[in-house]
């Protein structure tokens, strides 16, 4: 790719695919933790900062995995220090995190190199579902972890949780939050199971929860979490006022950003790249990229696809200066009929989905 390209995203992310343990549902890149690939892995992805010209500062960094967390010590701070020219002056700076994986160490250097906001991984405070899901925390390691955090002055701080899981009951979820609402959080990400190929939950051919149930369980999170100060931005998430994931915004809103390590994504100008999934590969420096050029038609659809998500909708001015032509004229049939049937709706300039379209966003976008 060209590199001129790559001076032009304001966004990093950063992939850490190594994790303590594999959770039943996950589908992200990720291997067990073991030190010494995790030492070679870091020299590898500096090797490809270097290679996409991405030490320089950037207005986002996001370090998702997998689980950075799972890191030790010395390897974090590798890490860290080694991004610092990306990340000191960043408006945000995320790092995801396991609860059980945060001790005072960690915290201590998080805060020392820029890390603003956290995304801890608490899914349900229900220990039989936590067991389900194969996760390790209890209630008490997420507790450890929001006083470390805040004692070292990391106040944004993001919970997510999971729900739709096998056995939960409506009241499980609840549970959960009301029990979140005691923690000075500021952001929740709320994600209904789904069943990924490759995952044990897929595997072992689990059933989901209905459609009736995840409406109630969504109006009810929604009717919840207002009552909190929580606003629904996008379709999954939930913030109090201004504390909105920068960082993800870049994504629902089509922005370009740059994507390294392994099985990372980026997004410059109309070309998607996604680099190898295999940490073998990655480690041996072959990272084989599949590179997609999107036509106009794609990158049109991406926007409705991307954008439909956030709560604010799709930007009717920005979207007819970029493709110099109204989204009506593009989809005439199909955004009649949505209209038409109350599932789509014109605001301020905004075209955006009602609660009745958000229920059936994905059957939307097929018709697209």
């Amino acid at each position: 790719m060209n590199s001129n390209l790559m001076n032009k995203p304001q966004s990093l992310y950063i992939h850490i695919p190594f994790c303590t343990h594999i959770c039943a549902y996950c589908d992200f890149p990720k291997v067990f933790y073991n030190e010494k690939w995790a030492d070679a892995y870091l020299e590898c992805l500096k090797d490809e900062l270097v290679e996409k010209n991405a030490f320089r500062p950037f207005n986002t960094v996001y370090i998702g995995g997998g689980s950075p967390s799972s890191l030790n010590v010395s390897q974090l701070e590798t890490l860290l220090k080694m991004i610092e020219p990306m990340t000191k002056d960043a408006i945000e700076v995320t790092l995801e995190a396991n609860p059980e994986d945060l001790d005072e160490r960690k915290v201590c250097l998080m805060a020392k190199y820029h890390i603003t906001r956290v995304s801890l991984g608490v899914q349900t405070f229900n220990e039989n579902l936590l067991h389900i899901l194969g996760r390790q925390h209890t209630k008490m390691d997420v507790i450890h972890a929001v006083e470390c955090l805040r004692k070292y002055n990391i106040f944004n701080i993001s919970f997510d949780f999971m729900y739709g899981l096998p056995t939960q009951t409506k009241q499980n979820v609840l549970d959960d939050l009301q029990i979140a609402m005691t923690f000075p959080i500021k952001h929740m990400s709320l994600y209904s199971l789904i069943l990924e190929e490759h995952t044990r939950f897929y595997n072992e051919h689990i059933n989901l929860m209905n459609e009736e149930w995840i409406i109630d369980v969504d109006d009810m999170i929604i009717e919840f979490l207002n009552m909190k100060g929580f606003n629904q931005y996008e379709v999954s998430n939930y913030a109090i006022p201004t504390y909105e994931s920068k960082h993800n915004l870049v994504y629902w809103k089509n922005e370009p950003y740059i994507g390294v390590g392994c099985g990372a994504s980026g997004y410059i100008g109309n070309i998607r790249y996604d680099n190898t999934r295999s940490l073998n590969a990655y480690l041996r420096h072959e990272n084989k990229v599949r590179y997609t050029t999107l036509d106009k038609d794609d990158e049109c659809f991406e926007w409705m696809m991307m954008q439909l998500r956030l709560v604010e909708g799709l930007d009717l001015i920005a979207f007819k200066n970029y493709f110099q032509k109204t989204v009506d004229e593009v989809y005439p049939k199909q955004l009649k009929w949505m209209k038409d049937e109350g599932y789509l709706i014109e605001e301020n300039g905004f075209l955006k989905c009602t609660k009745k379209g958000y229920r059936v966003l994905d059957e939307l976008l097929i018709r697209l």
